[in-house]
């Protein structure tokens, strides 16, 4: 039961016209009007609803910049868009999301992953779950490192990335 649930949440996203991304912020959308939904601006800092149900661990050292988040079992989560390639890793828990090229991905911990630029996940959480980010930066605050790394729309990507999902998302 609780996988169909999944499917049918990321299925949802999933779509053989139209932009991934687009559909993703779809989603979002619905689920802000929902009560209990946290969210997180990019370069602000976390709600507290945020901070209730998913706790960020931010360390900035060396050039490096790592994000580890805890996310409750039965949740639904929406990553940023990403600028930059990095390695993550799932430490804990097991979650199924949409991949880049819109398959449904299940995967337990531990798993390491590398992520693209213009990767944007959905996840459903099947287990209390520890995912954890790996990025370059210079930045010196989370703020300053979250504005540098993702990007609150696909359109602030490099064109040949959008291209390319166009491409991939029309065919």
């Amino acid at each position: 039961m609780e996988l169909q649930v999944a499917h049918d949440v990321l299925n949802s996203v999933i779509s053989k016209r139209g932009m991934m991304w687009e559909k993703i912020e779809e989603l979002k959308q619905q689920m802000s009007k929902l009560n209990s939904v946290a969210t997180h601006e990019l370069g602000k800092p976390q709600e507290d609803l945020m901070k209730e149900y998913y706790p960020l661990k931010h360390h900035i050292e060396g050039g490096l910049y790592t994000r580890e988040i805890f996310m409750p079992k039965g949740h639904i989560t929406i990553s940023f868009i990403h600028k930059q390639q990095h390695p993550s890793f799932l430490m804990k828990g097991k979650v199924s999301f949409v991949n880049d090229e819109g398959m449904i991905t299940t995967v337990e911990a531990p798993h390491t992953q590398f992520t693209q630029v213009g990767t944007q996940r959905v996840f459903y959480i099947h287990e209390d779950t520890v995912w954890v980010c790996v990025y370059k930066t210079n930045a010196k605050t989370v703020e300053e490192a979250e504005k540098e790394i993702y990007a609150s729309s696909y359109e602030q990507l490099p064109k040949k990335i959008i291209n390319k999902a166009k491409q991939l998302w029309q065919e």
